[in-house]
């Protein structure tokens, strides 16, 4: 809980792991005992519907542009460059905030809701909500009963620092991890700029919580069961959903909207890549005793992400009593999603074990156990 200082950086939670197999049923690793249930496994008479990649009808709310590139060319002068900006345009200086929406179609309501958020350094991932790899995750997990909900979020474009060889920059967020030197001028400035653009997503994060509360009988969800997940960005925006739900700001973002932190808060939380950083390197003074659970993989050698962003969050959640799950994977550097693919049977083990025992739908899962971290 607790307002944020500055928070920064990427990555989060449960076992310490030498890469172990991660393959389908019938592999290695033994199945569970309640692998084929709803919310477990994917369910053959599930056939999910999802909102088409060019809707023009799916903002739920808006809020302030921290953009300066918005409607105009972005990442100019690199591989990245996007001559036109995709994004609807801006109204009243407010940006709109879309969601793309993977139901099961199964007919049944009062389903849990998951809500998901790209990565990109919070700079890049324009449109990467309707994204082929998002939709694949969203699209898993409605087939196996959930609700999941690709969400938009606000990003600042702004690349910084020398062009690499292969004509890419690193987002303003990276480059401030990459070069620590506080009193530098130039760091400080960039600093202040990432911070207050995590901020931003994490306050458009708690925002599409409240969204899909107040809207749960339209959706066919239950409110009291809505989980944040993400990769990379998206999982530090999920982190801090957990520890940091009491920030929404001052904007409304939808007609209604009351800006209540129990409304904001969700029910569980996921991550590939990502946790809840202070500035000064030490761990969160904003985690405590009445935040979320969450569960999470991690690499050791992940260079997107510091190691030890993992270990301070975990800590600190686990010293306030919280259930906070990682599996870290101590031999290999994979970041976000492709450590997910690469333990993909593991990982949605471990989290649809986490999110059934977590929501309350099953009453005989495992009970949650610290591992230690690399």
């Amino acid at each position: 809980m607790r307002k944020p200082l500055i928070t920064l950086a990427a990555l989060l939670l449960t076992s310490c792991m030498q890469s172990p197999p991660s393959g389908p049923p019938g592999s290695t690793v033994p199945p569970g005992p309640t692998d084929g249930r709803l919310y477990i496994s994917p369910q053959p008479e599930i056939s999910p519907t999802a909102t088409p990649k060019n809707a023009t009808d799916n903002v739920w709310g808006s809020a302030p542009n921290i953009d300066p590139h918005y409607g105009g060319v972005l990442y100019e002068g690199t591989a990245y460059q996007i001559n036109s900006d995709p994004r609807p345009d801006l109204k009243d200086g407010n940006q709109p905030l879309r969601m793309w929406v993977a139901d099961p179609n199964d007919g049944r309501t009062e389903r849990p809701a998951i809500i998901f958020y790209h990565g990109g350094g919070f700079a890049m991932g324009v449109n990467s909500m309707a994204s082929d790899g998002s939709m694949a995750y969203a699209l898993d997990y409605a087939k196996r009963g959930y609700v999941v909900i690709s969400a938009e979020y606000r990003i600042d474009t702004t690349l910084f620092g020398e062009l690499r060889p292969n004509g890419t920059k690193p987002s303003l967020c990276q480059w401030v991890q990459d070069n620590n030197a506080p009193g530098d001028p130039t760091y400080d400035a960039n600093l202040a700029q990432c911070s207050r653009n995590m901020e931003a997503a994490t306050r458009d994060a708690l925002a599409a919580v409240r969204y899909v509360r107040a809207n749960a009988g339209s959706l066919g969800v239950n409110p009291d069961r809505i989980v944040v997940s993400g990769f990379s960005a998206g999982a530090v925006i999920a982190s801090n959903t957990a520890y940091q739900w009491d920030n929404v700001g001052t904007s409304s973002y939808f007609p209604g909207d009351t800006l209540s932190p129990v409304d904001s808060r969700p029910n569980a939380t996921l991550g590939a890549s990502g946790c809840t950083f202070s500035a000064d390197g030490e761990p969160s003074a904003t985690i405590d005793t009445g935040d979320v659970a969450y569960s999470g993989i991690a690499s050791l050698y992940d260079q997107a992400v510091s190691y030890d962003c993992v270990r301070h969050t975990v800590d600190r959640a686990r010293s306030m009593g919280l259930h906070t799950e990682m599996t870290s994977y101590c031999d290999t550097a994979l970041h976000a999603r492709e450590l997910y693919l690469a333990h993909k049977y593991a990982t949605d083990l471990q989290w649809t074990h986490f999110m059934t025992r977590e929501l309350g739908i099953y009453n005989d899962i495992e009970p949650f156990i610290p591992a230690p971290l690399c």
